[in-house]
Order: structure tokens, then C-alpha cells, then sequence
């Protein structure tokens, strides 16, 4: 009797009881790990929120030492001050105060920054590679490794975030920076206080955001479903899906946008007045992962 009641309790799992357990198992994992995908993408949108309101904090800072001006309001003057400050007195132009390659390497943007993975999306690995690159070998701190021939710069595919060269300080409303899986329209010369100006490389980097078309196909977050090779390539991100992007305005407010959200603060944007220049910009500046071939950016 006692070798019986051994026995019994020893016996293990039954093949029944074994493939009833597996099942269990099987079906959580299908209820469950969607949901920790989807919580983690969301965590990962959180985080690229919380980048774009620290590029908030750096051009903050930037314009408090530049009389509210941001770097694409500077005037002609200023802007020739700031890259020779980076590069010698030899050099003479203004124009990359419009160039997304250039944009964040002023001084007070850097320090305010603290380091360039700021720049680099969760969201985004793509971006994260070349991220690597700008750490590890960027001439101003960790800040400018890529080289055209004549300038050191950030490497355009290092980077995760457009920035809005209509945006002020003094316009609230207007947008500062956005997750780079945008579309729009083709962008079109402003008369900036520095003078007037295409967005540089604007074939690769300039793009309009034209209330005119708001709601149309040309206004829109890619998707990691893109259909498309080339706008698969040149525009979405892996981690955000269709209608899904981040931006930040002026005043620092931070959203985590669809379609929608996009086409309403578009259209909150044409509306903003005052600062430091008159009339509405639409123009932004906007890395990609386009492969460029390197003569087709021109260099002075």
C-alpha cells in the first residue's frame, strides 16, 4: 500500500495533460505578446516625444543667445558669424542655416543636447547605425562626422528628426521639428531675414508642408506598410506604422500625431503671425535614407 501511494505521488504529466498544458501556454502568447508589441512600440513613440522636447530645449537655448532667433531667422550677417565660428574665417556663406545637415551643430544646440543619440529615434534603427558613427568620431564632441569635400557636417542618415524652417519662438503655434516619415510638396524660395532661399540640397532635403493641399495623399506620416519601394525607402520609419508620427511646436507642446493631428497643426501653423519675419514659411528641412550619390549635393 505504501509503495502504491509512492508511486502515485511520483507519477509526472500525462501526454494528455502535457499537450492541454502547451495549449494553455500557446493561446497566452497569442493574447498576450501582441499586446507587449503594441506597449512597446508605444513606449518607443514615448521616447522619441521625449527627444523631440529636448531638441525643443537646444533651440530654445540657441535663440535665447541669438536675440529669439532661431538659425533659419538669423540674419545674413549672423549666419556668416556662426559658420565662421565653426569653420574658420574663410568661410563666407549663410546658406546652410537651411540645411538639416548642418542644423545641429551650433554650440548652444550641442551643449543643451548633451549628445547626438538625442537625434536617433527609437523608432528609427535605421538611424542607429550611423548614430554610432557620429559618436565615436564626430568633430565637435560626438557632433559632425560626415564630410562633402569642403565641410564637416552630421551625416544625413544619422538622423531621425525634420525641422521646420517656418518655425519661430514668437509664433507658438508653429512646428519645430518632426519625425522624418513625412511627405509634402515641393518646397519653394522664402525670403528669410537672411535673404531669399531655397532649403540647401533641396532635391534630397527640402519639402513644403502646404496648407493649400492639407488632407491630400502629399500630407501624411509614411507607414512601415508603404507600398511603395521608393517611399518605403526615402520616407517611413520601421517603427512607426501607417497615420503614426511625433512632432513638437514652438511653444513645446508635444504630440503624438496621426494624419489628422498632422493636417490640424498644418493648418495651426499658416495661421501664426509676428517674431521675427513676415508672412508664412512652409518649408521644412528633413533627413532621409535616400541613397545620395555624393556629387549630386553640391558644395561651396
Amino acid at each position: 500500500m505504501l509503495e502504491m501511494l509512492i508511486r502515485e505521488k511520483q507519477r509526472g504529466f500525462t501526454l494528455v495533460e502535457l499537450l492541454v498544458v502547451i495549449s494553455v501556454v500557446g493561446i497566452l502568447a497569442g493574447i498576450l505578446l501582441p499586446s507587449l508589441a503594441k506597449a512597446k512600440a508605444k513606449a518607443n513613440r514615448m521616447k522619441c516625444a521625449s527627444n523631440l522636447r529636448q531638441i525643443h530645449a537646444a533651440f530654445t537655448m540657441f535663440s535665447s543667445d541669438y536675440d529669439g532667433r532661431l538659425p533659419w531667422t538669423l540674419t545674413h550677417d549672423q549666419g556668416v558669424e556662426l559658420w565662421q565660428g565653426l569653420y574658420g574665417k574663410e568661410h563666407t556663406g549663410a546658406h546652410h542655416l537651411w540645411d538639416i545637415q548642418f542644423l545641429f551643430l551650433p554650440a548652444p544646440i550641442r551643449k543643451e543636447l548633451g549628445t547626438s543619440r538625442l537625434l536617433s529615434s527609437p523608432c528609427d534603427p535605421e538611424t542607429h547605425e550611423w548614430i554610432d558613427h557620429e559618436i565615436q568620431h564626430g568633430k565637435w564632441d560626438g557632433f559632425g562626422h560626415a564630410f562633402d569635400g569642403v565641410h564637416v557636417h552630421m551625416d544625413h542618415r544619422s538622423l531621425s528628426y525634420a525641422l521646420h524652417l517656418g518655425s519661430d519662438m514668437q509664433r507658438p503655434s508653429t512646428m519645430l521639428a518632426l519625425s522624418r516619415n513625412i511627405t509634402g510638396d515641393k518646397c519653394y524660395e522664402f525670403n528669410y531675414p537672411a535673404g531669399p532661399m531655397l532649403p540647401s540640397y533641396d532635391k534630397y532635403f527640402g519639402m513644403a508642408l502646404r496648407t493649400a493641399k492639407d488632407g491630400s495623399e502629399g500630407h501624411e506620416f509614411v507607414g512601415n506598410d508603404e507600398k511603395s519601394p521608393v517611399r518605403l525607402q526615402n520616407y517611413a520609419i520601421a517603427g512607426l506604422g501607417p497615420s503614426q508620427g511625433q512632432f513638437v511646436r514652438a511653444d513645446g507642446s508635444t504630440i503624438l500625431a496621426g494624419n489628422s493631428g498632422l493636417g490640424a497643426a498644418i493648418r495651426s501653423h499658416s495661421t501664426a503671425s509676428g517674431g521675427v519675419f513676415k508672412g508664412v514659411n512652409e518649408n521644412l528641412t528633413r533627413p532621409t535614407q535616400e541613397d545620395i550619390p555624393p556629387d549630386k549635393l553640391d558644395v561651396d
